[in-house]
């Protein structure tokens, strides 16, 4: 079992590493790739460049959405956050979309794992 743990954490890795490649993500709460060993109340996303964020969904590792506080940004930013409940132990993939000031629509995903 921790051995599929670990394979499914290096691939979510691989495969969203491009969200970083454009410059226009600074940073996530949780990094991807990360195992939180405690547990979390947020995701969190950082832009280089203020963006709206339209679209934030944290998948579990069933492929069922989990309910969190987010709301459509009317405003562009840099940080935004979404609160979340405790999370059960398994894989999580955080999929997002945002409109920068020229309408250009970016989206990406991250992924992590709770311990």
């Amino acid at each position: 079992m921790k051995k599929l743990q670990i394979i499914l954490a290096i691939t979510t890795l691989a495969v969203s590493s491009s969200l970083f490649a454009n410059g226009m993500m600074n940073a996530t709460f949780p990094e991807d790739g990360a195992m939180m060993m405690n547990p979390i109340d947020r995701v969190e996303v950082n832009f280089a460049e203020p963006m709206k964020l339209v679209n934030l969904k944290v998948i579990d590792s069933t492929g069922k959405p989990v309910s969190i506080d987010f709301e459509r940004s009317k405003q562009a930013r840099t940080n935004f956050k979404a609160t979340i409940p405790n999370l059960k132990p398994g894989n999580y993939k955080v999929h997002w979309k945002a409109v920068g000031d020229d309408g250009h629509m970016m989206k990406g995903t991250f992924g992590f794992m709770q311990h």
